[in-house]
């Protein structure tokens, strides 16, 4: 089968790849970005640059399904969050080859987080307190109220534009003009989940726990957990919805145990890592078996740890502990036997940084800048 896959500068993306090339498919990507590690990758086939989903929906849309005609392309799997454009011409791409993908509707009440709050509660699930806010006004009210707040946009990626807020806090740099949310902050264990459902059945399934991470931002350690408790809250959850794709969910559970969900993330996340590469993960994504993740190894983006959480560290024991971690883990982009794409892990970044310069924006802000989805 030949597969094409979006977003290809992601991790996640060069997870899939592996994991597709394994189960005996040809393998194409494509991405805004003129390159990126995936590009060199040797389980790639072809790869190329598209349009920009976010402003120029439908050329984006034509370039797709140009690819999938010319290439005799048999299915589109999405993988970043450029999944809502493609899901809103979901019936346009399937005329053409299977879209593992789900509806529109669907997946735009996942990534609105207001709406996937609400949507806990409805349910019955343990949800933090949360509120659209109204202003400025409303904001410090609550402020008043409460001891701690998370503020945030309702559509947001990687802990982009989050903040956590006391009273008397300074409100410079929050933008009124686009929802914001403040939500209860709790405190306890981040956990995360990366899942597959084909046509709602769970066919792959892990729980991680970001043990280091950007500042403020996503994680580059991911440390695997068999928890039978999130495995659950995640089938409750999706439990009738027939759900087809790729899910992530934010967790922090408490002290006693309790599990509450921030977020939910329709899309691929970096807990795919976390699969052993034999294809079954790649099997996995059309339905076709079920795939398990390796509970003993973590995997860490190794520069990361070496340019971000090494420079960090504060005392000899903490030292000690990013040593063992270290040792125990493998790399995400390594491989013995398809090494470019570690030695071009940085390829994306001078485009990235004239995305950055050209619009203003942070670093991270410009990793999604033309993929993004605000509602």
């Amino acid at each position: 089968m030949r597969v094409l896959l979006t977003g290809a500068r992601g991790i996640p993306a060069l997870a899939a790849v592996r994991q597709l090339q394994r189960a005996g498919n040809e393998v194409l990507v494509c991405d805004t970005f003129p390159t990126h590690a995936t590009r060199h990758s040797g389980d790639v086939a072809r790869t190329f640059q598209v349009p920009s989903p976010r402003f120029e929906e439908e050329a984006f849309i034509q370039r797709l399904l140009s690819i999938i005609e010319e290439h005799r392309v048999d299915a589109l799997v999405p993988t970043g969050e450029e999944i809502l454009y493609v899901a809103r011409h979901l019936e346009r791409l399937r005329e053409r080859c299977v879209v593992v993908a789900d509806r529109f509707e669907q997946l735009v009440a996942l990534h609105d987080k207001w709406a996937f709050n609400q949507r806990l509660s409805a349910l019955g699930l343990p949800a933090p307190k949360t509120w659209r806010l109204e202003g400025p006004g409303h904001l410090e009210a609550l402020l008043r109220e409460h001891r701690r707040l998370i503020v945030k946009p309702a559509f947001t990626r990687f802990g982009q534009k989050t903040r956590l807020l006391q009273a008397g806090a300074s409100l410079e740099g929050l933008d009124f003009q686009r929802p914001l949310l403040a939500q209860q902050f709790i405190e306890g264990t981040e956990l995360c989940t990366s899942s597959l459902l084909w046509e709602g059945a769970l066919v792959a399934h892990v729980c991680y726990r970001p043990r280091y991470r950007l500042p403020g931002g996503p994680g580059f350690y991911y440390e695997p957990l068999g928890h039978a408790g999130v495995r659950e809250w995640v089938l409750r959850f999706l439990e009738g919805t027939r759900f087809t794709g790729s899910l992530g969910f934010d967790f922090i559970e408490t002290a006693s145990g309790e599990l509450f969900a921030l977020e939910c993330n329709p899309r691929m996340t970096s807990g795919l890592l976390l699969f052993p590469e034999d294809g079954r993960l790649g099997r996995a994504m059309f339905g076709r078996g079920i795939a398990e993740p390796d509970l003993e190894t973590p995997v860490m983006v190794g520069l990361a740890m070496w340019t971000t959480a090494l420079p960090r560290l504060r005392s000899w024991r903490e030292l000690g502990e990013w040593w063992r971690a270290f040792g125990a883990a493998r790399d995400a982009l390594w491989r013995r036997e398809d090494r470019k794409p570690f030695w071009y892990q940085l390829a994306a970044f001078p485009h990235l940084f004239q995305v950055s310069r050209r619009h203003g924006l942070a670093m991270g802000e410009a990793t999604t800048h033309y993929t993004e989805w605000n509602g």
